[in-house]
């Protein structure tokens, strides 16, 4: 609420107060009330009218972007209490499968690719068999077919197991257990954690002892033999592991997302190479839970970052690893609003070679797209995927075979396993509410603040009116930011605009941060300008000086002044040659200005012009 009355204090501010255009002017720099908010109104703060194709929650926030919207296709409808899935080459045959389990139907199964993602049959590999919270795929006896393991979470017969695949193409299975007495574990992965060229299993005891351990075969190859190794004692209500040489040694570390704030995000370095000794760095502060845990190199600096999530908090993070040992941590809130978030998964989804981040959120039913816009995870936009499922996991793979990285998802009350296709928008518009300005002013220029990579495009269209249920048609085209005059009638009360996005590759976007319309008191209602008054300023781009052209009928009353793109004043330029003003590029305290984006406006009279100067 405090940061609501804010942003409308500061709008009003703006609203009501001349600017330092010798005017007013108002602005849009938020979108992320959203929609359905048509007018009209005394000011713009952060909703707007309606849209399409357009994404308007990001962090920071309320910038606009072109959407992202997903095709979801079900694997199996009848998994209810899937906390995991997992996507492997099941059978061999090259294309990507699904690994899941139920607890709902006591069973682990996988489901075959018809190598399109359209068809999916089911292969069972245990049944019967109670709370298997997780199965997970890996060639643990090194035969060049994928095998299971489990973390069986029965309060009576729980610990961990995993399943021979006999004939490679996982039809048929053999059951082993590996320890029988290992607190209901909730996860369980595969890792070669000794560095010996085989794969071991891992897992975080989901009760007392409270540990993190491993387990190496003692045969070969491995039956129901296996040596246990203890990495934690400390790891109360362990939840998830990520298995990743995080400190990029050569070794496979641990990452371990612990639900009770003691032990919370945890990063466990393998000190000797061999999985004996283990060294601890606490990840997040001591306050946090950590549900879910990922790691990648988010900002594109080399080395790897951690995506985490937590249940009680209700946050989803990136941790920035900010020195070589990963013993420095700084986090970069994304969400506080996305309630249990049970899973979270780092990857590059949008084919633009910055690692995105998926969450899964299970009491609201929403999986979420955070777009990593710039590669460095300074700037997100959010896209919501598919709402209705209570989701648990995410994972990611190409299922069907079109070259691009698809979403895979579990949910546990919602019985379905899917994989979902994400779709980018090339076109997309937004329509601004209704403004009444509560008189008949002089409008005089629209500017806005916008990144257009390469490829994209960002323009407006403007329409105004006396009568707000009467507005008219929508102006031509504005492409560039500068006057308003011949778009629309100086003297109107309401004014609306609609902005409009296009981009040649699917998931580019341009990113507008703010539009303002600057305006001034001095024209009445059916005034008429009975002389044209133009500015021009050439060379325009300009490495240094430029020079600002006025009608000579003007030239001895017009003012003009020289503002950056905030609207501050720069400069009054006062010296003339005629007709023509020269400006050097200085300020008025006598310092070159920076490159960028500056208004150069003439004002005479009653009337006043506007052009955008580039600086070089």
């Amino acid at each position: 609420m405090k940061k609501e009355i804010k942003r409308f204090v500061y709008t009003m501010i703006i609203l009501l107060i001349p600017s330092l255009l010798n005017g007013y002017y108002v602005i849009q720099s938020d979108w992320s009330g959203g929609p359905g908010v048509t007018g009209p109104v005394i000011c713009w703060l952060y909703g707007f009218s309606s849209q399409s194709h357009t994404s308007w929650i990001s962090v920071p926030a309320g910038k606009l972007l072109l959407d992202i919207s997903s095709i979801s296709h079900t694997i199996n409808s009848s998994m209810g209490g899937c906390y995991y899935v997992f996507p492997a080459d099941m059978d061999g045959d090259g294309d990507v499968d699904v690994l899941a389990q139920s607890t709902d139907n006591y069973d682990v199964s996988w489901f075959e690719n018809d190598g399109s993602g359209g068809g999916w049959d089911t292969h069972i590999v245990s049944n019967n068999y109670p709370l298997h919270r997780c199965a997970y795929p890996g060639d643990l006896d090194g035969d060049g077919d994928m095998d299971v393991a489990g973390a069986n979470g029965s309060s009576s017969n729980g610990g961990i197991e995993w399943w021979r695949n006999d004939d490679g193409v996982g039809d048929n299975w053999t059951r082993f257990y590996v320890d029988d007495e290992y607190g209901q574990p909730g996860f369980v992965c595969c890792a070669d954690i000794d560095n010996n060229d085989t794969l071991e299993i891992v897992s975080p005891s989901g009760k007392s002892p409270y540990q993190i351990a491993w387990w190496e075969s003692s045969t070969t190859p491995p039956d129901s033999m296996w040596e246990k190794h203890v990495v934690s004692s400390s790891s109360k209500d362990g939840w998830e592991l990520f298995t990743v040489d995080l400190d990029k040694d050569g070794d496979m570390d641990i990452l371990s997302a612990c639900r009770h704030s003691i032990a919370g995000l945890q990063f466990w370095e393998n000190i000797d190479g061999l999985g004996i000794e283990w060294s601890l760095t606490r990840i997040n502060s001591s306050n946090d839970d950590a549900r879910s845990v990922h790691a990648a190199d988010i900002d594109g600096d080399g080395d790897l970052d951690v995506a985490a999530c937590g249940t009680n908090y209700l946050y989803l993070s990136w941790f920035e690893n900010l020195d070589d040992t990963c013993g420095t941590w700084e986090e970069h809130l994304l969400a506080t609003d996305l309630d249990q978030n049970h899973g979270v998964h780092a990857a590059d989804v949008t084919d633009d070679g910055f690692v995105d981040i998926i969450v899964a959120v299970w009491e609201d039913n929403q999986l979420f797209l955070y777009k990593n816009i710039d590669g460095t995870g300074s700037k997100w936009a959010r896209y919501l995927l598919k709402s209705g499922w209570w989701f648990e996991d995410v994972d990611v793979a190409d299922f069907n075979g079109d070259g691009f990285t698809d979403i895979l998802a579990g949910a546990t009350d919602g019985v379905e396993v899917s994989w979902h296709e994400l779709t980018g928008h090339t076109s997309g518009w937004l329509e601004s509410s209704i403004l009444d300005i509560g008189g008949y002013h002089h409008w005089d220029s629209i500017t806005w603040t916008a990144e257009e990579p390469p490829g994209t495009n960002l323009f407006f269209q403007v329409k105004s009116s006396n009568d707000w249920e009467n507005m008219g048609s929508w102006c031509d085209t504005i492409f560039e930011p500068g006057s308003l005059a011949g778009y629309i009638d100086s003297t109107y009360r309401y004014i609306q605009y609609r902005v409009g996005m296009t981009a040649e590759d699917e998931f580019a976007t341009p990113i507008l941060d703010e539009v303002r319309f600057y305006w001034s008191n001095m024209g009445i209602e059916g005034g008429e300008v009975t002389e044209e008054f133009v500015i021009t300023a050439v060379p325009n781009p300009s490495g240094g000086g430029v020079s600002i052209e006025v009608p000579s009928v003007y030239s001895e009353e017009v003012e003009i002044l020289v503002y950056d793109i905030s609207g501050k004043l720069i400069k009054k330029l006062n010296e003339r040659d005629g007709s023509v003003f020269n400006w050097d590029g200085h300020d008025s305290s006598g310092s070159e200005i920076p490159s960028g984006i500056y208004i150069i406006r003439g004002v005479v009279e009653d009337r006043s012009v506007s052009v955008r100067f580039v600086k070089l």
